[in-house]
């Protein structure tokens, strides 16, 4: 066995890979690493309404089904009523709905406060009851972040690391008892200083040992942090349960003339997920560029990632 092939199947031995050396991976590789589960892996695209054209929002989600979509991710659907009318509207379209965005509670649950972290816990048990309503398997939650107080920006990473695992057992049984997951995104530098890669929120999910968490692979943020996009989501494993798409440094819709390189296109990211015989959504979180007309944009990005993922 080849020195690359050896060191990635050291990586994916417990699903979760701490360091991987390798710069990049190719097809040929992947096929020699054992455990693979190609065969099962779906390709299925989910994209927030904004991103469809259309004058309301029935008309851009009519065209998302139309054109190849499967479900729909929301921002922040609002209060309990706000959330069921989107439910309601992606009913009528056809649509799921994947993935709301949960992001942090106003109240940290890092903090050192007991009635700060209480409050914290409620306001995400909260979230998790809007996604319950909307039958919304993903809440994206991100632990740590330049917005957070002083006080935990300037805590020892051990230490956040220690508070993250315990959140996790604290927040996992709450979504697994409404039918939900927490799932955890990695940020690139400059808009986090922990938990950048997605080995390392497989890793935290896999101490904090509980049903109801998982890990997000975001493709802009990886391009920064990871060396190689496919190693990632084989270092992430069974964890990676949802995937938001963008082209590296601009975070535009991928496209032939607007792609990364470097270990990074999204045909090597796709490699990674077929490894791991992902079924979950592909979502897109970036920019429209190109012509910006969002009718001829995102159709021929859809094209093109068919063809990512044939190669792959």
């Amino acid at each position: 066995m080849q020195r690359r092939s050896f060191l990635a199947a050291a990586a994916v031995g417990t699903g979760v890979a701490s360091v991987v050396s390798f710069q990049s991976v190719n097809s040929t590789v992947a096929d020699e690493i054992k455990g693979s589960k190609r065969d099962k892996a779906k390709l299925r695209f989910c994209g927030p309404p904004g991103l469809m054209p259309g004058s309301s929002d029935e008309e851009k989600l009519n065209w998302a089904k139309a054109n190849g979509f499967e479900a729909i991710e929301i921002g922040n659907p609002g209060d309990m009523e706000s959330a069921k009318n989107w439910k309601k509207k992606a009913d009528d379209a056809g649509l799921l709905i994947a993935s709301i965005y949960f992001g942090g509670a106003e109240h940290p649950l890092m903090s050192e406060d007991p009635i700060i972290r209480r409050k914290g816990l409620d306001e995400s048990k909260a979230k998790m009851e809007i996604a319950a309503a909307m039958n919304c398997p993903v809440l994206v939650y991100v632990p740590v972040r330049g917005s957070q107080p002083e006080a935990v920006r300037n805590l020892p990473e051990r230490v956040l690391w220690e508070r993250t695992v315990g959140v996790l057992k604290d927040l996992g049984p709450m979504a697994a008892a409404l039918n939900t997951n927490v799932i955890l995104e990695p940020l690139r530098r400059g808009e986090a200083w922990f938990m950048r890669q997605v080995s390392q929120a497989a890793k935290l999910c896999q101490e904090a040992n509980v049903p109801g968490i998982a890990v997000l692979g975001d493709t802009y943020h990886m391009y920064t942090e990871e060396a190689n996009s496919m190693a990632a989501f084989i270092a992430g494993g069974e964890f990676v349960k949802h995937v938001h798409l963008g082209s590296g440094e601009k975070r535009q819709l991928p496209t032939a003339e607007n792609h990364s390189k470097n270990g990074h296109t999204h045909t090597e990211a796709f490699r990674g997920l077929k490894y791991i015989g992902y079924t979950g959504v592909v979502s897109f979180e970036c920019g429209i560029g190109g012509t910006n007309d969002r009718a001829i944009e995102v159709p021929k990005c859809l094209d093109y990632l068919r063809k990512c993922w044939e190669e792959a």
